[in-house]
C-alpha cells in the first residue's frame, strides 16, 4: 500500500468541521477541467478547418508538382512521362503551363492568371466537382473554349455564356517587341466559355484553357511550367516524393501538396502557436490548486505534527500533500479529456453548433478529433501542473 497517497485519500474525503476545504477542492478541479476541455475543442477545430481547406483546394492543389529548378518553363520532350509513371505509387500526370495575361470583352479588361491543363488533368485533380454551369471543357468542335470563374465573367461583364461567344486574351509576346508599334508585342488569342467553377477568392481569377492554347498564347510551344501528379490509393507520398526526386536528380523541384500551399503550413504554425498559449492559460487555472494545498497544509498542522511524533519523515509529509494536489490534478484531467471530447464528437457527428450562412459550403462548425491532439493536451496539462504542485508543497514545508 502507498502510505502517503492513501493518506492524501482520506484527507480529500474526511467528513470534519471544515469540509468547506473539501468542497473548494472540488470546484477547483472543476474549474482546472475547463481549459482541459476547451482546449481539446480548440485543437479539433483548427483540425476541422485544416481538413475543409484540404477539402477545397484538392481541386487545384495536385499531391505532387514537378517544376524546373532554374526557370519557370521547361521542354515537354525533356522529362521522361513514361519512366515517372512507372514509379510505384504514381496515378496519373498532367502537364500545364501557368502564366498571366489580359482578358478582354468589348471594352472590359480584366487580368487573369491562364492555366493551359492537358487531356489527363480532370483525372488527376477532381476540379470538375467545383463546376457551377456548364462542363470543364478547353475545345469545343475545335473552337478552343475556357473554363473561368464568376470573378472574372462580371469583371468582363459577359452575360452571353457560350463556347461560340469569345472572348481575347492578351499576353506579351516574347518572341517580337516593338516601341514603334507596341500592338505587335503582344499575342492575342479568342476563347469561348464552356464552364463557371468556384472554389475561393484565392482562385478567383484562374482561367482554364487547353496546353496547347496556352502555348501558342505564350510562345512557350512544347515547354511546360509544371508536372503534376496523382498518388494513387494506399501509397505514402513522401515515399514517392523521394522516388521522384532520385529519379529526376537536381534539375527539378518536387513538393508534395504540404509543401506547395503556404496555408497548410501556416495552419500548422497557429494550431500549435495557440496550443502554447493554450498552455499559459491552463497554468493559470492551475494556479486554484495552490491556494486549496496551502489551505490544507494549514488544516492539517495537527495532523501534520501527529505523523511527525509517529516517526514520519519530512519527505513523507511532503509526499502526503503532493499526493493530494496530484489526484486533484488527474481528476480534472481525465473530466476534462473525457468532456472535451464528447463535445466534440458530438460536434462533428451531429452538428449541434451550426454557422448560420448560406454563403459558405458547410453549415456547422468544422471539428475533426485527433487522438494525438488528445494525448498532447493530457501531456502538457499534467506536466504544468505537475510542476505547480510540487512547487507549493516545497515551497510550504520548508
Amino acid at each position: 500500500m502507498n502510505l502517503s497517497r492513501y493518506i492524501a485519500r482520506r484527507y480529500l474525503r474526511s467528513k470534519n468541521s471544515h469540509s468547506v476545504i473539501n468542497i473548494i477542492a472540488r470546484v477547483s478541479t472543476v474549474a482546472m477541467a475547463v481549459p482541459v476541455v476547451a482546449m481539446v475543442v480548440l485543437m479539433s477545430v483548427f483540425n476541422g478547418l485544416e481538413g475543409m481547406l484540404r477539402d477545397i483546394y484538392l481541386a487545384v492543389d495536385a499531391d505532387i508538382v514537378i517544376s524546373p529548378a532554374v526557370g519557370t518553363t521547361f521542354a515537354r520532350d525533356s522529362l521522361a512521362t513514361f519512366h515517372i509513371e512507372q514509379v510505384d505509387g504514381v496515378g496519373s500526370v498532367s502537364y500545364t503551363l501557368e502564366q498571366g495575361a489580359i482578358a478582354e470583352y468589348h471594352d472590359n479588361r480584366t487580368m487573369v492568371r491562364v492555366k493551359g491543363v492537358d487531356e489527363a488533368y480532370a483525372a488527376t485533380l477532381p476540379i470538375e466537382r467545383h463546376l457551377t454551369s456548364g462542363y470543364f471543357m478547353t475545345d469545343y468542335d475545335g473552337t478552343p473554349t475556357a473554363v473561368a470563374t464568376r470573378h472574372i465573367l462580371l469583371a468582363l461583364r459577359m452575360t452571353n455564356i457560350s463556347p461560340r461567344e469569345s472572348f481575347s486574351l492578351y499576353a506579351i509576346n516574347r518572341q517580337r517587341i516593338s516601341t514603334i508599334l507596341p500592338t505587335g508585342g503582344y499575342t492575342r488569342r479568342d476563347v469561348g466559355v464552356a464552364g463557371i467553377y468556384n472554389i475561393d477568392d484565392q482562385h478567383s481569377d484562374v482561367l482554364y484553357v487547353s496546353l496547347s492554347e496556352a502555348q501558342r498564347l505564350f510562345n512557350y510551344v512544347g515547354r511546360c511550367s509544371a508536372a503534376e501528379l496523382s498518388v494513387a490509393e494506399g501509397a505514402d507520398v513522401e515515399r514517392v516524393r523521394s522516388r521522384l526526386r532520385a529519379l529526376l536528380g537536381d534539375d527539378y523541384r518536387v513538393l508534395t501538396r504540404d509543401e506547395g500551399n503556404t496555408i497548410y503550413r501556416l495552419m500548422a504554425v497557429e494550431k500549435w502557436g495557440v496550443f502554447l498559449l493554450s498552455l499559459i492559460v491552463m497554468a493559470i487555472a492551475s494556479l486554484t490548486i495552490v491556494g486549496v494545498l496551502v489551505m490544507v497544509i494549514i488544516d492539517k498542522r495537527e495532523e501534520r505534527a501527529t505523523l511527525l511524533t509517529l516517526g514520519a519523515t519530512p519527505s513523507l509529509v511532503r509526499r502526503v500533500f503532493t499526493s493530494q494536489g496530484m489526484m486533484m490534478v488527474r481528476r480534472s484531467m481525465v473530466g476534462g479529456v473525457v468532456v472535451g471530447v464528447v463535445l466534440t464528437l458530438l460536434q462533428q457527428h451531429f452538428g449541434l453548433v451550426r454557422i448560420g450562412a448560406a454563403s459558405l459550403m458547410v453549415d456547422a462548425y468544422p471539428v475533426e478529433l485527433q487522438w494525438s491532439d488528445v494525448v498532447a493536451v493530457a501531456v502538457g496539462y499534467y506536466a504544468v501542473a505537475s510542476v505547480i504542485v510540487w512547487f507549493t508543497v516545497r515551497t510550504m514545508q520548508r
